[in-house]
């Protein structure tokens, strides 16, 4: 992944969770650029800018917001770290030529796991065929074209790590994987546009009519903002990634 990408992704990523556009500056740019010289995957400067912006308590705070990306920097690092020690190993076994020290030692890392490393690569390999095949389709729907293309780039990067690691972080895979779902669902709300967004939502109302009365309104709202997901999900033929699905 080039800079230019790196960066893009990383922004967007800051604007949307802070809830405001708002642009880096130029010291987080900075700070950008020293995460890539450093080799430190996409992917993993995203997770550590969400789960900062998870723990993030405004109130002990008295209501002042995350305005820099030096605010996720620990989490980047603690993420980054993570990601070095499970790779401890990877590469040294992986040029055994007959294979049997990398299959034994993966499979100690593997032992009692939900998926095998095999299965969860095997699975994404799919899932990036589906989505590469997509932007082809939806070449002409620059939307949804620019969102498959970013989301089987990050899937790429996650595969490659798959095979190069000695241990498997599941949930770790399962943070990323969402995180590239919801990119995926922003690219199809744009594609749609207002009108069938408002059309699925009433049927969603509709759906739901029988049920409203007994439900909080959070779980309401996002019981229906899960019915439009489906539904635009359904229509572009875009498909689940977490692991659930494996």
């Amino acid at each position: 992944m080039n800079y230019f990408n790196y960066f893009t992704e990383i922004e967007e990523e800051f604007v949307k969770r802070r809830g405001s556009h708002i642009l880096v500056s130029p010291l987080d740019w900075s700070l950008i650029e020293t995460w890539q010289q450093r080799g430190i995957p996409l992917h993993v400067v995203l997770r550590g800018i969400n789960t900062s912006f998870d723990s993030y308590d405004p109130g002990a705070r008295r209501g002042r917001r995350i305005n820099s990306l030096f605010y996720c920097q620990q989490e980047v690092e603690a993420g980054f770290l993570e990601y070095c020690e499970s790779r401890v190993g990877g590469n040294r076994t992986a040029d055994e030529s007959n294979g049997d020290g990398l299959q034994k030692a993966k499979g100690i890392s593997d032992q009692g796991a939900p998926f095998s490393r095999e299965s969860i690569i095997a699975y994404l390999a799919e899932q990036r065929g589906i989505l590469t095949r997509l932007c082809e389709v939806h070449e002409a729907d620059p939307a949804l074209a620019e969102a498959s293309n970013r989301a089987v780039r990050r899937l790429d990067e996650i595969i490659s790590d798959l095979r190069a690691s000695a241990v498997v972080m599941h949930e770790r895979i399962e943070t990323d994987l969402t995180m590239i779902e919801e990119l995926l669902l922003q690219g199809l709300r744009q594609s749609a546009g207002a009108d069938v967004l408002e059309e699925l939502k009433r049927e969603g109302d509709q759906q739901l009519r029988a049920y409203r009365k007994g439900m909080e309104a959070e779980v309401y709202e996002q019981t229906r903002n899960n019915f439009v997901a489906r539904k635009l999900r359904d229509r572009y033929r875009v498909p689940r990634l977490s692991l659930f699905y494996l």
